[in-house]
């Protein structure tokens, strides 16, 4: 058995066990597509297909691809629905720290990603895709996928939402405020005005040493549209200028620690793109289409990261890395295990429903 077959043998019988689509073929498809992106690492179509072992040939199992991703039965949400419901239940043991963030995909497409920050990775729970280019969108859009991610969330959950300069809308941060019982720490600009006791004034006037970090309680965000939140001002020794924050944590120390873990986000789309599957060199254009591909690169991802994490929880790392210290990243450690384990002819295993218990 080639080494295809076994990847898209094991990852067709995973997926038939987790995931209960209306017609079989389209975990068939899948299971193709999944295995096409990671075997191959190019998440465009027409390469996805040359990795797929089947008698079909090479254009038709594109086309059906194709078919897969232009098919309007084809549901996202219910799609996707079990994996990312599944991984916020697994880790809502702990506060779960949700990161938000936008980048280009396909052809003259946007994708906003919500995940959920574990360990060192971002883990992708829900998405909207959209027409545009790179830059900020609507508050309109950020809530629309924070809707999606909300009735996923476990009850009784603690969590905290994290989010650039982008993401500072009074209308999304009110939407938070009345649908949700969330904490939030956004990125926000220095030129914002606000309100702290009876006089307007500039974010940036209020000034903090190097090193140090100060909160303003209880100031009226904005002078459109007034929203009451806290104030942060951390000029970590790190950064060459200071970082404003705006929270409804108490806490400044707590809202700068939190508010570290949003750069996970970052990483998730370095692996999807340019370190991974080159997600923004799809030639798709379409933002539904894009949106059915995003179902296959974020399973792909979920089981990459997961193999990851299993070389680390056992050891097996040193295998493919530095047996002194640990260069590669969770993602890369993933791949390369992959590699290795079929070039030595050693079983492996597939996880799309992530379990950190079986990593740690």
């Amino acid at each position: 058995m080639t080494d295809r077959m076994k990847v898209y043998t094991k990852i067709l019988k995973t997926l038939k066990q987790d995931l209960k689509m209306s017609h079989q073929g389209y975990v068939v498809t899948l299971a193709m597509m999944i295995t096409g992106i990671v075997m191959g690492k190019k998440a465009q179509l027409s390469a996805m297909s040359d990795e797929v072992p089947h008698n079909a040939k090479n254009k038709s199992i594109e086309m059906r691809m194709r078919r897969f991703v232009k098919h309007k039965k084809v549901d996202v949400e219910i799609a996707y629905m079990p994996f990312a419901r599944h991984i916020l239940a697994v880790l809502s043991t702990h506060p779960l720290v949700l990161a938000m963030d936008g980048s280009r995909v396909g052809r003259g497409c946007m994708v906003l990603m919500v995940g959920v920050v574990y360990r060192s990775r971002l883990l992708p729970i829900a998405w909207v895709v959209y027409k545009g280019k790179k830059g900020h969108t609507t508050a309109k859009r950020h809530i629309e996928v924070l809707k999606k991610v909300l009735p996923l969330i476990p009850e009784e959950s603690e969590v905290i939402l994290l989010g650039d300069a982008e993401y500072d809308t009074t209308d999304m941060l009110s939407w938070v405020e009345d649908k949700t019982d969330w904490r939030f720490v956004m990125h926000t600009s220095p030129s914002i005005l606000v309100r702290s006791g009876f006089s307007w004034q500039k974010i940036g006037n209020f000034s903090v040493r190097k090193g140090r970090l100060r909160i303003i309680p209880a100031a009226d965000f904005t002078k459109t549209a007034v929203f009451p939140a806290n104030l942060v001002v951390w000029w970590g020794k790190e950064y060459e200028d200071p970082i404003y924050l705006v929270t409804n944590l108490p806490n400044g120390s707590y809202a700068c620690w939190y508010y570290r873990k949003r750069f996970r986000i970052e990483t998730f789309f370095s692996d999807q793109k340019s370190r991974g599957f080159y997600i923004h060199k799809s030639h798709l254009s379409s933002p539904e289409r894009i949106s059915r591909l995003l179902i296959a690169a974020c399973l792909a991802y979920i089981w990459v990261i997961s193999l990851g994490l299993l070389t680390l929880s056992t050891d097996k790392h040193k295998l493919i890395d530095r047996t002194d210290r640990i260069d590669k990243s969770i993602f890369r450690l993933g791949l390369d295990w992959l590699k290795y384990v079929l070039k030595k002819g050693e079983p492996f295993e597939v996880f799309f429903l992530f379990q950190p218990n079986t990593f740690s």
